[in-house]
């Protein structure tokens, strides 16, 4: 048990005590409670000023018992006290004290459901981009240690299972304008993704999922965005092996879209032939997003790569094009690249 609670465990059984005994003197002497309850601090602190002193057997013999429960109680309670000043407790309380008070101020901010590895990714970006968070976890030391390490205004930790109402209400999660569940099973993000909407039927919801089958029931359980580190990673590993180059991760991004949410969309990149209809003409000559549909995300040229190229670039033989639309719109710009030039 904590010092602290100890603490104020003592400290009531020490006042029920006092009171008791002020309570049983007063009637067992004859006198007022006052002058009782006079009496029985200074016994107990052993103080004895000797102004007043029990006249009866059973009073003197209740003040023998007293003295020797009470002495040990409040030799007790010191010493929990200077535990707990020693240690550092008392500035540690106070510090969680300034903590909770900040948290209970927070407005659209954002909870953060477990601070493992991915947790704390997430957690690091939020503070990179001062955006007001809220960790919640169990393991209180991993949670001291991050604290450590930041400003104490952007780094907010509650000690405690995210998966109860009390600690979420805590968090302030009927102000918060959203959530983010990274617990290591997909069950408790599920349980989480449940809780929290019950308790916030508008905040944003993002939940971690490591199976497939995760996916859905989390949608189900309301939640608004579901990531899959492990699809997300297995596809960026399959594209910087299959497709090394600038903007394919792009394509990883999109293809999760298209696995986890449905997506009509693809990213992908076409050759610029000597023979091609599109060769030295300009972009806006080319009019490729009226005719196809389809957005130029790039164009790389030799080791040099164009972002969003401006409309009067000019397309040469061996330039290659990064494009972004629905399968659709791909399709009618490969046709496009790929249609000669008439022979005059």
């Amino acid at each position: 048990m904590e010092t602290s609670k100890k603490i104020i465990i003592v400290l009531i059984f020490t006042i029920a005590l006092i009171l008791t005994y002020a309570y049983l003197i007063s009637i067992i002497e004859s006198v007022d409670f006052f002058t009782a309850l006079y009496f029985s601090v200074i016994t107990i602190t052993t103080t004895g000023y000797g102004d007043f002193t029990p006249k009866t057997f059973l009073g003197r013999l209740l003040t023998i018992i007293y003295l020797c429960v009470g002495v040990g109680i409040v030799m007790y309670l010191f010493s929990l006290i200077a535990e707990f000043i020693v240690e550092g407790k008392f500035g540690e309380f106070m510090k969680m004290k300034k903590m909770m008070h900040k948290i209970k101020t927070l407005k659209d901010h954002y909870i953060i459901c477990g601070y493992g590895r991915l947790g704390k990714v997430v957690g690091e970006k939020f503070i990179k981009e001062n955006i007001p968070f809220v960790v919640i976890d169990i393991n209180e030391n991993v949670l001291k240690e991050e604290y450590e390490k930041h400003h104490p205004d952007k780094f907010l930790y509650i000690v405690g299972d995210a998966k109860k109402d009390e600690i979420l209400k805590k968090a302030k999660i009927d102000k918060a304008k959203g959530l983010i569940a990274t617990l290591p099973t997909d069950a408790d993000n599920v349980f989480i993704t449940l809780t929290a909407r019950s308790l916030n039927p508008n905040i944003l919801i993002t939940a971690k999922a490591d199976e497939k089958e995760a996916i859905k029931k989390l949608k189900i359980a309301g939640a608004n965005r579901v990531v899959s580190p492990y699809l997300i990673g297995g596809l960026r590993m399959a594209e910087v092996s299959i497709r090394p180059g600038v903007l394919d991760f792009l394509s990883t991004f999109i293809k999760v879209a298209k696995n986890e949410y449905k997506e009509d969309i693809d990213l992908k990149k076409y050759v610029i032939e000597e023979d091609s209809e599109l060769a030295y003409k300009t972009l806006k000559e080319s009019n490729i997003r009226a005719i196809t549909g389809a957005t130029i995300l790039g164009i790389k040229r030799g080791d040099k790569l164009y972002i969003n190229p401006y409309p009067e670039f000019i397309l040469k033989p061996g330039d290659i094009i990064y494009a972004f639309g629905t399968e659709e719109n791909l399709k009618y710009l490969e046709s496009l690249i790929k249609r000669k030039k008439e022979k005059s």
